[in-house]
């Protein structure tokens, strides 16, 4: 009988080791951040720039190819958007130049207050151009931010910035729609990319920040909280090979209690440390054999017991860096 004990638990016990599979893909222990190459993907943020960059280009030296408005962009613009409906006497401008930083107004103006109000369009030094309201010389309600660099910003605005509802496409196919406060995402927003990845949740101050969802192209996803575009809190990370982690995250990883679950019926129950098992937890072979007790980073240490399903027994051992040292009953 002690043979047999021995036998079943070292090749049980380079299942837990080794996870079975021989990639490191298929290690239950390894960081997430590295199988996801998450570090990188999760900060994936577009550079969402407002008005007030707009401000600095007077410091620019660069020689730039000129730009103009044409009368036709401004026809689209006053056929796009109504009047304001706010009593104010305007008159239309075709060109106003303002010294300061070399932009260019040409639309609707308050000639009382002599200042941009109204629908309008402006071009920057650098290329960049806005074609919406403004509203005591600012940005403001509704318009389009074409950046020197091809993104662009097209939403509501609230004095120079955006505030409200809106979609900001990247040049490189990155787009968010959703909800914006003072130029950064805030609220809920949906935030998608070229290659089939995608996030859906709630932002603050431009990081993924509360309850969310993120799906990656190859199948794998997460469902859960985020801080500061980390996974901490609760969360579910379903892998593209369809193993499963439920449980608490800190920094992108395994850190507290969780259930680690494999297609093919293993399981672990317990707690975690920086992606790896620590402290308490129990291990489920598809056969039912079983391993309860003490684990230190990622492998069976101190007491625990062994259950064989064909004897019904539980056997209490000790051991160290995932080997039994002795059987104590």
């Amino acid at each position: 009988m002690g043979c047999s004990y021995t036998s079943d638990l070292i090749n049980n016990q380079e299942d837990i080791s080794e996870m079975k599979n021989n990639n490191d893909k298929s290690k239950e222990n390894e960081s997430i951040t590295n199988e996801k190459n998450l570090s990188s993907i999760i900060k994936i943020q577009s550079i969402y720039r407002g008005m007030k960059l707009r401000e600095k280009l007077n410091n620019i030296q660069q020689n730039i190819t000129s730009q103009s408005i044409t009368e036709d962009e401004l026809t689209q613009l006053l056929n796009k958007y109504p009047p304001l409906d706010d009593n104010i006497k305007l008159e239309i401008i075709s060109l106003k130049e303002y010294p300061t930083n070399k932009s260019k107004y040409y639309g609707e103006w308050n000639s009382e207050k002599k200042e941009r109000h109204g629908r309008g369009i402006s071009l920057w030094l650098d290329g960049s151009k806005y074609l919406g309201y403004w509203v005591n010389d600012k940005t403001n309600i509704k318009g389009k931010l074409i950046h020197s660099n091809g993104d662009i910003y097209e939403g509501e605005w609230l004095d120079n910035m955006p505030n409200g509802k809106g979609i900001y496409y990247n040049k490189d196919g990155t787009i968010y729609e959703g909800d914006w406060k003072n130029d950064y995402q805030d609220g809920n927003g949906k935030e998608t990319w070229v290659n089939g990845s995608w996030y859906e949740g709630e932002y603050k101050n431009g990081k993924k920040h509360g309850k969310g969802r993120f799906f990656w192209a190859d199948g794998s996803s997460y469902e859960g909280n985020f801080e500061n575009n980390h996974f901490r809190g609760k969360g579910t990370y379903i892998f593209s090979d369809k193993r499963k982690y439920e449980g608490n995250w800190e920094n992108n990883k395994f850190n507290g209690y969780g259930i680690f679950t494999w297609p093919d019926g293993k399981k672990y129950i317990g707690n975690y440390k920086n992606d790896k098992k620590e402290g308490y937890g129990e291990f489920i072979w598809n056969n039912d054999k079983r391993y309860r007790g003490n684990w230190k980073n990622g492998k069976q240490n101190g007491e625990g017991e062994y259950f064989l399903p064909t004897e019904k027994i539980w056997k209490k051992g000790i051991w160290k860096n995932g080997k039994r040292i002795k059987w104590i009953n």
